[in-house]
């Protein structure tokens, strides 16, 4: 019998071919992986990430991860270890270093990654807020903010540790917050060195020894007037509160609400609708505790009323509604609608300040409303970390609290009083 050989044809025009070793090819597929990993963590969090879903987005079988890996979260762990948390330490020592120095400007690289944030900050961002529901990325993340805090203290030993969290929690909070503020936020760089400044000044630095009792902060109780409608929109931020907004389902909901599955739609149609009025509740009491509620006490009653909203926000039995603003926020970073929603609430919550400043005085509407766009980032930044790390316990906040007040006497509370010599 004949035996069959390759054509010539055949043979020259495999012979021309580069030679790809198992080892280039098993690093190609792990590059491919990885940057779609990335992407996908950045963009839709820990929550949206899914060994198929990767797969999909790196444009191969699922074979590659299942190889791999055992389930998305050892490819975040993965992720955090070997590129995130030496970024998210990027950012928090490049802040701590322009805010230790009155001779220095925020980098444009700060400035942009607090603005529009890369893949690579979002997608480390995303994991230090919801590390605590993951097991496998509780540990590390946590042992990193504790570093950097400690590390902070260390380094500025004349300052104290009040403010040196400040250089944790803004920078956090303005990378959680970039998502679900309104596009017409003040830039950066002008608050930042007021802020600067004021967080460097001997006479606050020196302030100590104020007491106060914590605030107390509960989930929301709505009041529609449909007593059904308002177990389901208490019933969904319970549920978000404890395993984030992607992994409330409707029978979660349900059993939360003491109803069956099928009832919650004689009050609401879906999830989302049930998530509006939640953020609108939650807006509602951000404004009527928070800093924006002081404006009218005495200096001293400012300071105490900032001491008591700190030991609220760090409080134990507050930890509930930390936990709800903070995956409530994060998952405004993934729904467009969301995100939508939280900014005309956050608009028309700071019109009631800002009208009433640029009626008093319009050329410092802008800086009041710097300012309160960097309340709202420390306070998200301190609500997010504090769920990972007991660092931020026993401080003594009075520092805190007079930065906090020589800020908001200089861009709201005496442009306001001009108002009323009016």
């Amino acid at each position: 019998m004949a035996t069959r050989t390759k054509s010539s044809g055949s043979a020259r025009s495999t012979a021309g071919r580069p030679k790809v070793s198992r080892a280039q090819k098993t690093r190609e597929v792990q590059e491919a992986i990885t940057a779609s990993a990335l992407e996908l963590l950045a963009a839709n969090g820990v929550d949206g990430l899914a060994l198929t879903k990767i797969a999909a987005h790196a444009g191969m079988s699922n074979g590659p991860l299942y190889g791999r890996y055992d389930s998305a979260e050892d490819v975040a762990l993965e992720l955090w270890e070997e590129q995130l948390r030496d970024h998210y330490k990027r950012l928090i020592l490049e802040f701590d270093t322009f805010a230790s120095s009155k001779d220095s400007e925020p980098s444009e690289w700060l400035l942009q990654e607090l603005d529009t944030p890369s893949a690579l900050t979002a997608a480390a961002i995303e994991i230090v807020c919801v590390a605590r529901r993951f097991p496998l990325l509780v540990d590390s993340v946590r042992d990193e903010v504790d570093s950097l805090f400690q590390h902070i203290c260390a380094e500025h030993p004349d300052i104290p540790p009040a403010i040196c969290s400040l250089r944790l929690t803004v920078p956090t909070g303005c990378v959680v917050n970039s998502r679900s503020v309104p596009k017409s936020r003040p830039p950066w760089m002008a608050i930042l060195l007021r802020f600067r400044d004021s967080a460097l000044d001997p006479a606050n630095l020196n302030q100590q020894g104020l007491t106060a009792s914590p605030v107390s902060l509960s989930i929301p109780a709505p009041d529609t007037g449909d007593v059904g409608l308002d177990e389901f929109v208490s019933a969904v931020m319970e549920v978000v509160a404890r395993v984030g907004f992607e992994k409330t389902t409707a029978h979660r909901v349900a059993r939360a609400a003491g109803h069956s599955f099928s009832s919650a739609y004689t009050h609401v149609g879906t999830k989302d609708e049930l998530m509006h009025m939640a953020i609108g509740q939650m807006m509602t009491q951000i404004w009527q505790t928070g800093t924006a509620s002081f404006l009218e006490l005495s200096p001293e009653g400012y300071k105490t009323a900032i001491l008591a909203l700190q030991f609220g926000l760090l409080s134990e039995s507050n930890r509930p509604i930390r936990q709800l603003r903070t995956e409530t926020t994060v998952a405004m970073r993934h729904h467009t609608d969301l995100a939508a929603a939280g900014r005309k609430r956050t608009a028309a919550s700071l019109a009631i300040v800002l009208d009433a400043v640029e009626k008093a005085d319009p050329a410092a509407t802008e800086d009041a409303a710097a300012f309160w766009y960097l309340t709202a980032a420390n306070g998200m930044g301190t609500v997010s970390l504090s769920l990972l790390t007991d660092s931020f316990r026993d401080i003594d906040w009075t520092s805190l609290a007079a930065v906090a007040y020589e800020m908001a006497y200089a861009t709201t509370i005496e442009p306001l009083s001009k108002l009323s010599k009016a």
